[in-house]
């Protein structure tokens, strides 16, 4: 699969869905070229976002980080349903086209959220959005 291929697939799975939490923020898709001569580290990820060094970052995995949103909640109704199984199909996603998904939360007040994965190229691809923890 070419990169613009991989771009496609990644934009299909989140077309619509917005990241939950206490805002609803887009998910977009996010490719960065493997660095060169810098290993890839969560302090890449900060500068990649254009935020100043030093920023701290948690690192979650994948599934641990979608939990929520992948559950159906049988009180819940069809629309919530079809939500979770939309959320399912993000992280397959995810899962089948990159390599060591991780989830990098670069910590601020609304946390920048990038959802990266190594391309079989090398690359760095996956999404970025927002989340607003309090």
């Amino acid at each position: 699969m070419n990169q613009e291929q991989l771009k496609q697939e990644l934009k299909k799975a989140a077309d619509g869905l917005l990241m939950l939490s206490e805002t609803e923020e887009a998910i977009e898709c996010f490719f960065h070229e493997k660095p060169d001569h810098e290993p890839f580290t969560p302090d890449l990820v900060v500068k990649w976002a254009g935020k100043p060094a030093g920023k701290k970052v948690e690192v979650q995995e994948l599934d641990y980080f979608f939990r929520n949103m992948v559950r159906e909640d049988p009180d819940e109704g069809p629309q919530q349903h079809e939500q979770a199984a939309r959320f399912r199909n993000l992280v397959a996603t995810l899962k089948e086209l990159l390599q060591d998904v991780k989830v990098y939360k670069i910590d601020e007040i609304g946390v920048d959220v990038y959802i990266l994965g190594r391309t079989p190229d090398g690359d760095y691809a996956g999404y970025k959005t927002i989340v607003v923890e309090t």
